[in-house]
Order: structure tokens, then sequence, then C-alpha cells
């Protein structure tokens, strides 16, 4: 199993699977990053995840809300919490969301993928669209993925 981060969770989900990660194991992510995901497609702030999921057709939308099994796991976090908080302290008050993901990586299967955003590279997010300019793509939103 290949845990990954949200932004490769919706480059997945709209078909346009990065060519650096693998195909030959089930996706997973974290309840954490479907809560974050959830809270962005139900709440936009018009921050970057809020524009990659506001360029998801409805049917994609409604795929990260309802995720499939075949498609994308959303893992249970409460076999995680010890080890999530075993780690948030062992690295000096790390984040749920940053413990969780680690924990799950350790537990199911050591592999972690993450999408790198835009701005953990050091830039800002993409400008918004406007009515007259077409609507970029999530994969073109979304940087390619490293193994981390």
């Amino acid at each position: 199993m290949i845990v990954i981060d949200e932004y490769l969770a919706v480059r997945v989900v709209a078909g346009s699977w990065p060519e650096a990660l693998p195909d030959s194991e089930d996706l997973a992510i974290t309840a954490g990053t479907h809560w974050r995901l959830l809270r962005r497609l139900h709440g936009p702030s018009g921050g970057q995840l809020s524009q990659i999921l506001a360029a998801l057709s409805p049917t994609d939308r409604e795929t990260i809300r309802f995720p499939h099994p075949e498609v994308l796991s959303v893992l249970d976090s409460r076999p995680l919490l010890d080890e999530a908080a075993q780690i948030a302290v062992r690295y000096g008050g790390t984040g749920w969301l940053v413990a969780e993901t680690l924990a799950a990586g350790l537990t199911y299967g050591r592999a972690l993928y993450s999408g790198p955003s835009a701005m953990s590279a050091g830039h800002s997010a993409p400008p918004p669209t406007t009515s007259t300019s077409r609507s970029p793509s999530p994969a073109e939103l979304i940087p390619s993925p490293r193994e981390i």
C-alpha cells in the first residue's frame, strides 16, 4: 500500500496518474487528509487546494467525497493514534496531519508519496482563473510526486 497526500489523491481521482507514482500497489490517504480535502470541497478558501478542487468535474468531486476503495482507500486513524502521538512528541510537536501520515507510512508498507505543492517549493499559488480563460486541469496545477 502506498500512502499519498491530498494533491496526489486529486490527480489520481481526476485520471491523471503521475508517472513517478507506482501503479503496482493500492493507494490510500489518511483520515486527516480526507478531512482536509472535504473541508476545502465544502468550504473553499481561495488557496491552492481549493483552486485544484474547483477544477475537478462534478463526478471527480463526488469521488473525492466518497472514494471507492479500488481507487483510493481512506485509512482508519484509530490504530495510528499511539504511534502518531509518539512521532509528534519525538520530533518536537509535529502536527496531527504530518504525524498521522508518517504513522500510516510506517504501519502500511513504508511508502509515502507526496505531490509537492507550489507553496512548499517557495512559490505562490497559481493565480485564480478568470471566466475568459480556460481552467487548468488538476494535473497542470500539481507538480510531479516524490517518494518520501
